[in-house]
């Protein structure tokens, strides 16, 4: 097309949206790699329904994913989307509905069902002409129509990723090579030269008809380093082979699963196993005895499952077993959204046994947190024998980033653990001896050695003991391994120059990308505006106070409800832990990302109502 518009941008976000089953995430992970290899940087999200194959041209089957792509390092998904292509009207209509278009969007629209009886095109367009956005319907020519339906349907992702990537200006030969490597070896080759064939004519469809373009710059210095695209789940699982964890016990739940389904594949290579049990239950139970004789062991669930281990998480602690648990939370509570991100479980891993319960928590900002944590969460568990929770989302699970390729340590020893791993999490090697509540800590069939394990409150003999002084003593050594690791926590990174001001803004875990662009944004516009975002939420870094009192006002932004008669999570133990006026600006359950927009139309209301 002659007189297309090219618009030269920094930074990008274009959705892919088709029913459940249509490979719409296939297309977009092959595009993303794609966009990695030409030097630019990604963040990429799914959208994934919850029901298992809901009926096609149904609102429940919106299935899709979003993209970003920048000449920058990328921390989150962004705000607004610039482009949209639907397969048809009623995934489109169901993904208007969330808000996240911005006022020049442009939609393409495939207008192939137009016919059919129960179509409602007509009501859908009309919609996008009363938001005053950008509509340009296409139909899919009977040549490649032809393909499509010999292949009953099921590549119409590939059309898509080849008008896609004409849009965005990725070179052809580079995402036919990474077609390749997906599907090269899966598909007979005439199904393949058919697919190949697919996205050739969607290139070339938007190359003649597609009015527009974008053209994001490639970062000239980013491929001078070896780089790895992953994500999160991936990222964690090679962490807990890095990390010299050899039993992996879990039961499948999304959006934890994928951590599963990867060692599975992998960590019998490196001398461990994975064991699928047979309920949550049985997950941890297996995991503890694991640790118990000596094995290096975690397990791995989301909201649901947590619920279930409970106990056996408050016996690890009375019986001083290490175990780490990895809990990729979703929205809730009960069966919730499970395929939808939120920062759900920080108050019932927090208080969710019984009793006063010791525990290590902290959450990952990012994958590359993911790579490292699992050899921190070893270290932390062994050294005190409690439980230790790595947190993550839904969100961090599923994003796919490009990292410059990390540092292995193939850790052995937990004492081994590197300084750059403990530097990278802000903590102190702890102190080499550390009070236990059993003075024999001997692994079972030690020669000589006599363990005792019991749920019940014991001297430091390990005897079973009910008297008050020794149930006291118990609680005072747990509590006092919490205080060692609080006592070694770095003081937290504020983001920006502002070490004082009017707004100081905090969140934890995955919050990270979110509030370090909203935090620029307002540092760039001259005002007194500072962020903070915490990994360790169990124990607290001790100089919260110290900090917080120099700012104005402290606000949380958090991936969990909150209202004005509720604190949200995180608000609540901030302002348990320092008598601040700390209050949640962001905490909603709406299951999709915090955006840096979000947070900063929150802060201009402090500063001018």
């Amino acid at each position: 097309m002659d007189n297309k518009t090219i618009h030269h941008v920094r930074v990008g976000r274009f959705e892919l949206l088709m029913d459940a089953g249509f490979g719409a995430q296939k297309a977009g992970d092959i595009l993303i790699r794609a966009f990695a290899r030409i030097g630019k940087y990604v963040f990429i999200e799914p959208m994934i329904p919850a029901e298992i194959s809901p009926p096609a041209r149904s609102r429940p089957a919106l299935s899709g994913v979003i993209m970003r792509v920048a000449e920058f390092n990328l921390e989150n998904i962004g705000n607004n989307t610039d482009v949209i292509l639907a397969s048809h009207e009623v995934v489109l209509d169901r993904r208007i509905d969330d808000e996240e278009y911005n006022p020049n969007c442009r939609i393409l629209l495939d207008m192939c069902d137009k016919d059919l009886p129960s179509a409602t095109y007509d009501n859908v367009l009309q919609r996008i002409k009363d938001l005053r956005l950008h509509i340009y319907p296409f139909e899919v020519a009977p040549g490649p129509q032809a393909i499509i339906k010999s292949l009953a349907g099921k590549a119409k992702n590939m059309y898509y990723l080849g008008m896609l990537a004409c849009i965005y200006n990725a070179p052809e030969e580079f995402v036919i090579n990474e077609i390749k490597l997906t599907f090269g070896a899966k598909l007979r080759e005439d199904v393949f030269k058919k697919n190949i064939d697919l996205f050739g004519y969607g290139y070339q469809y938007a190359k003649e008809h597609i009015p527009f373009g974008y053209e994001v710059k490639s970062d000239p210095g980013k491929n001078s380093h070896e780089k790895i695209l992953i994500d999160g789940n991936s990222a964690l699982s090679m962490g807990v082979i890095d990390a010299g964890i050899k039993l992996v016990s879990g039961y499948p739940i999304t959006p934890a699963s994928s951590i599963l389904h990867t060692l599975a594949k992998v960590l019998p290579s490196f001398g461990g196993m994975v064991h699928q049990a047979e309920d949550e239950i049985s997950a941890i139970g297996t995991a503890i005895g694991a640790y118990y004789a000596g094995t290096p062991a975690m397990t791995c669930t989301s909201g649901p499952g947590l619920s279930l281990k409970q106990e056996f998480i408050g016996y690890a602690t009375a019986a001083e077993i290490p175990i780490i648990i990895v809990d990729v939370q979703r929205s809730g509570p009960s069966t919730g959204m499970p395929t939808k991100t939120e920062q759900s479980d920080l108050l019932s891993v927090m208080f969710g046994s019984h009793g006063d319960n010791a525990k290590i928590v902290f959450g990952v900002f990012d994958i590359i947190d993911c790579l490292y944590a699992p050899q921190l969460a070893r270290y932390l568990a062994e050294k005190l024998r409690l439980p230790v929770f790595i947190m993550s989302d839904f969100q961090t699970a599923n994003s796919y980033k490009v990292l410059d390729k990390p540092t292995l340590f193939e850790m052995n020893d937990s004492n081994g653990i590197s300084e750059f791993v403990l530097n990278h999490f802000g903590i102190e090697r702890l102190p080499e001896d550390i009070a236990m509540v059993r003075t024999e800590q001997a692994v079972v069939g030690t020669p000589g050695k006599m363990r005792r394990v019991t749920g019940l409150n014991t001297d430091e003999t390990g005897s079973v003991n009910y008297f008050a002084r020794a149930n006291q003593r118990s609680h005072t050594v747990r509590n006092e391994k919490i205080h060692c690791v609080q006592r070694a926590l770095k003081q937290p990174k504020l983001f920006g120059d502002q070490k004082d001001g009017e707004v100081l803004i905090v969140g934890w875990g995955s919050a990270k990308g979110a509030v370090e662009e909203a935090v620029s944004y307002f540092q760039h516009a001259g005002q007194a505006v500072s962020g903070m975002c915490l990994r360790f939420v169990n124990p607290l870094p001790p100089m919260l106070k110290e900090i917080f009192s120099r700012f104005k006002h402290v606000v949380t932004v958090e991936l969990a409800y909150g209202d004005q008669y509720k604190h949200a999570p995180l608000a609540m133990l901030l302002r348990s832990a320092t008598l601040i006026d700390v209050q949640a600006i962001v905490c909603g359950a709406t299951g999709r990302p915090i955006t840096p927009r979000s947070i900063e139309r929150r802060v201009k209301e402090l500063f001018y109502g």
